[in-house]
Parts: C-alpha cells; structure tokens; sequence
C-alpha cells in the first residue's frame, strides 16, 4: 500500500497548515497525546515528518496516518477507509559505562621537577564541563597535594573532547614566586606521586567513567635546558619505499606537540604529506608518507612551539610569564634539519 503520485500532488497543492498535517500524519508519544512538534514534507514520493527534537532512546512513539484527511482521492482502496498506525521505539541506551582512560602523557616512569602538563586520553567523548575537580595529585602517603594544577580560564579538550590538558601550576615550579613560597613545589625531585583520576568524571552521554585511573611517577630533577635539534638523529628510509622517517631525541617530548610541531618538506619547500606516530615514551618520531619517498634532499621541520615536558622550547628555556604572552605570540618560528633520501 503506498500514495500514488495523484495523492501527492494533491497534498502537494493544498499547502496544508500545521494543524491539517498533524491531522493526516499524526505522530505522538501516545496514541491519544497531542501531535509532536516537527515538520511534514514531501520528499522520495512519500510524506516524511522530522520532530523537533530528537526521539528519546526507548521511549515508544506512535505514528497514524488517516487517508480521509487527504485533500481530496480518487481511489477506493479498503486500506483506506481507516486509519494506519504504527508503533516506533528507538533502542534503550546502554547505560552500562563503558569509557576509560587509555593514556596518560607523559608516559615515562620519571618526569622532571618542572614538569608543565599531562595529557589525559579517553575512549571515548567526554562531557563539555572541566575535569580538574576529578583530577587529584597524590604523594607517597596518598595525601593530596592542595592545588598542584593551574585553573586557567579557557578551554582545555581536544576538538573531539577526547583529550584533556592538565597543567601543574609553574607558580609553584620557579624559585621566588609567591605561590611556591607558600606551598611548596607541587613536584619534588627523588619523591614518587600518584595521578588519581575518579570514575565519577562523565562522559558524553553523561555516565561516569568504567573505572578510576591511578599512574604512579617518579620525579627528576628540573630540566631548564632548551631544546637543541641538532643533537636529535635522524633515520632517513628508502626511495621508492613508504618506510617511516624515524627521528630519535634525546629526552622525552611534549606528546600533544609532536604532533603539530614537525613536519617534512622537499627540496622545493614542498610540504611531504603523511601520518605520526610517538614512540618510546615521546622520544621518537616516526612519519609514515602518504606516497612512496622520492629520492633527494629533504628537509625536517620545527616550529619554536614544540616544547620538551618541562616547556622548555627551542633555543629557549621556560619561563612562568609565557601563560601571559600565549595571546599575543607571533608566527612561530622554523628551524629545519636537513637529510637525503637514496
């Protein structure tokens, strides 16, 4: 049973008011309650009513198409003399949790003193609201270490809310400030730490996480050296190959940053297109081209962005005042190491 194109053209033409479309296609959450906001259209040769909002996971819907209401007919078919109803229920949503974190960065057993952020992966999407009320640094005893992390006013996931920055409080990380001055450093080196993070934190459809997460560290001593690219060695592949180029440091690097600070080009500045991979405990780079590697000069490139885990950038060592100056930073600078296919 279906509408013939005479049904439709005649609904077409009759411009029906919202009340005469709930009246020939009537879709509630009961058979009695009123019609559901929405909109009725024709489209694909049949009728197609779109709610205004979502249908509710495993609320149960009912949609009555009554043909007398037709603006006119020319058919006589039994189906037609009474109403057709159908019922429509969307799944239940799982409300088993079931997102983790799967990693936290740094990802070495030791960090330094001045350690700037960590990175914390989901599996899954996470609710919009911050996640620092969750988050809890441990000592040895277990006792928390009253505000070891930053409370910075601007937004801190990744685009897909799968990744959230937390930052220790560089307050507490220079000699001489204040805050350090009352409370101590938040990381002190030769002393072993807990990342607590609790199940209650939620997630995108608002269920708490599967699991708490613990990661036990322990801490260096300060790094305040600035990255030197030319202490890294570089493991070019082969033409004509689509081995990885493989770039090796001597610390471990920011792990968000790896990602977005380097890249390749060609002799001709021509960017080299291709995907990323961090290796052992972010002091490897592996890139993996898109297209087999041509044979010729290549060149690595850095931007002055990339920092190591104690924010320490190229050429440059950290400094506490560089939260004020994130805003108004220019370009980012280059530097290139160059290398040759064979």
């Amino acid at each position: 049973m279906g509408l013939s194109d005479h049904d439709l053209d005649a609904v077409s033409d009759a411009e029906l008011t919202p009340e005469q479309w709930a009246a020939l296609f009537h879709v509630s959450v009961g058979g009695d309650a009123p019609a559901m906001l929405g909109t009725h259209r024709i489209e694909s040769n049949a009728l197609r009513f779109t709610p205004q909002f979502p249908l509710d996971p495993g609320r149960t819907y009912v949609a009555t198409f009554d043909s007398t209401k037709l603006p006119r007919t020319d058919a006589s078919a039994p189906w037609r003399l009474q109403p057709i109803v159908a019922t429509i229920r969307r799944p239940a949503l799982d409300l088993r949790p079931t997102t983790v974190v799967t990693h936290v960065y740094p990802s070495a057993d030791v960090v330094p003193e001045n350690q700037l952020r960590f990175y914390i992966q989901f599996s899954g999407p996470m609710a919009f609201r911050s996640g620092l009320e969750f988050i809890r640094l441990l000592d040895a005893k277990g006792q928390e270490i009253t505000d070891a992390f930053l409370p910075l006013d601007y937004e801190l996931w990744s685009g897909d809310r799968t990744r959230f920055t937390v930052f220790v409080d560089p307050g507490r990380v220079k000699t001489g400030l204040l805050p350090q001055q009352e409370m101590g450093k938040s990381l002190e080196a030769g002393r072993t730490y807990t990342l607590a993070i609790d199940a209650d934190w939620r997630d995108e459809a608002g269920l708490p996480l599967k699991e708490p997460y613990r990661r036990t560290f322990k801490v260096g001593r300060e790094d305040t050296t600035p990255i030197d690219p030319s202490t890294w060695a570089i493991q070019a592949a082969r033409a004509g190959t689509r081995d990885p180029l493989v770039v090796t440091f001597p610390e471990p690097l920011d792990h968000g940053l790896l990602f977005r600070a380097l890249g390749v080009t060609t002799s001709a500045d021509a960017p080299v297109y291709g995907s990323v991979a961090v290796d052992a405990h972010e002091t490897q780079w592996r890139f993996t081209p898109r297209e087999p590697w041509k044979a010729g000069d290549h060149s690595l490139v850095a931007l002055s962005i990339l920092e190591d885990l104690a924010g320490n950038q190229i050429g440059r060592a950290f400094e506490v005042d560089q939260f004020d100056e994130v805003d108004r930073q220019s370009e980012p600078q280059t530097f290139t190491r160059p290398f040759r296919i064979n």
